[in-house]
């Protein structure tokens, strides 16, 4: 077999770099036939030019090479994977945007309790408009307002703090639903007028102020949670 004409050589020196895979590339060879290649360096020694890459070295006459320019590509890296999308905006519920300032609060104690957050929210709208300062003439105080026996009966030490108030509100709620057997209007009867008076009537007492009460907190839960049975 005959001896290699230099163009053969260096067509064979090409593919054998190309055969190699990606490496760092620094320095971008032009050959004299309009070939390009990007190797990690190159070195002129006399009529050679050294052609080295990551794990290997190369020789290819210099005639061959027109020029080199030094280049940055920087490491070989994979493609970085797209962001992820941004998390959907939650979107605040009925019940939430009533509470406003309270919302946490009052989801809070209704976990506790396994209360709907809208009943008692609705029970907040109709005992003080949300003002934790309100106190009644009958002395009912705060947020749920809850009368100094109820308080206490219930834990509440501070009948004036946001979240003792909410608390005590949420467990005498909790515990008329338990009383009442789940049937809210009697429930929501016996916040409004005492259990006793209830139980004396056999069902919801027939004070106009009870009763329109009751309507009034059913429909406010049911507008900030039509989903609620």
């Amino acid at each position: 077999m005959g001896s290699m004409t230099p163009r053969q050589s260096l067509l064979l020196a090409v593919l054998a770099l190309l055969a190699i895979g990606p490496a760092r590339a620094e320095q971008l060879v032009q050959f004299v036939d309009g070939r390009t290649l990007a190797v990690a360096a190159v070195q002129r020694e006399a009529s050679v030019a050294i052609l080295s890459w990551d794990g290997g070295k190369l020789q290819v006459p210099a005639e061959r090479i027109e020029n080199w320019d030094e280049i940055t590509l920087g490491p070989l890296q994979k493609p970085k994977p797209a962001p992820p999308a941004a998390p959907a905006p939650v979107v605040a519920k009925p019940w939430q945007r009533r509470a406003g300032r309270f919302a946490e609060i009052i989801q809070s104690a209704a976990e506790r309790h396994s209360l709907d957050p809208a009943l008692l929210t609705a029970l907040a709208e109709a005992e003080s408009s949300f003002n934790p300062l309100a106190v009644s003439h009958k002395g009912a105080m705060g947020l749920l307002q809850l009368m100094p026996a109820t308080a206490a009966r219930f834990g509440v030490e501070d009948a004036m703090d946001v979240v003792q108030n909410v608390e005590g509100g949420a467990r005498y709620l909790s515990w008329l639903l338990e009383r009442f057997e789940g049937q809210t209007e009697l429930t929501l009867a016996g916040y409004n007028a005492g259990e006793n008076a209830v139980d004396r009537y056999r069902g919801i007492p027939p004070y106009p102020e009870t009763r329109n009460y009751v309507s009034k907190v059913l429909a406010g839960a049911r507008r900030l949670n039509p989903a609620a049975p």
